[in-house]
């Protein structure tokens, strides 16, 4: 058996990507105020949800940045950071409509402005998501093999 060197370049985007989330949301735990006061800020959601959307988003970045990098659930770990990056792009598209002027609090960068940077960022994101989830979903890869039989030539 040989290992197919597209399938690893794919499995280290994802390895990669699950990073990226899995930093995004330690950050967010390591700081829980500011990220509250960058929740806050948005001015989407009552006082009395802050605090629980400041607590539990880091943890559900977490484990599924953890989960995708380690491979546990690959396809399910990519829809739900999907979904996030997502409902994070209409925060983004209606916070810049309604003019603020706010720190966006994504987690890799505190000190950056809700505007067209990040919401570019986030598409892109957005983009390598569902590419890893469609490429996750094709026939071919339903088996999750990383090995391929041996061709002869």
């Amino acid at each position: 058996m040989r290992i197919s060197s597209s399938i690893i370049g794919l499995r280290l985007l994802g390895v990669v990507l699950g990073g990226l989330f899995f930093y995004a949301g330690l950050q967010k735990y390591l700081h829980p105020y500011e990220f509250a006061e960058a929740v806050q800020a948005y001015r989407l959601l009552p006082g009395s949800l802050v605090g629980a959307v400041a607590a539990g988003l880091p943890w559900v970045e977490i484990a599924a940045g953890l989960c995708l990098a380690i491979g546990l659930k690959r396809r399910s770990c990519l829809l739900l950071l999907a979904m996030l990056l997502a409902g994070f792009l209409v925060v983004i598209f209606i916070t810049m409509a309604r003019g603020l002027n706010i720190d966006c609090g994504c987690g890799l960068f505190f000190q950056r402005q809700v505007g067209w940077v990040p919401a570019l960022e986030d598409g892109l994101l957005l983009l390598w998501t569902a590419w890893l989830y469609w490429w996750e979903c094709t026939p071919v890869n339903r088996t999750n093999r990383l090995f391929s039989p041996k061709t002869e030539t």
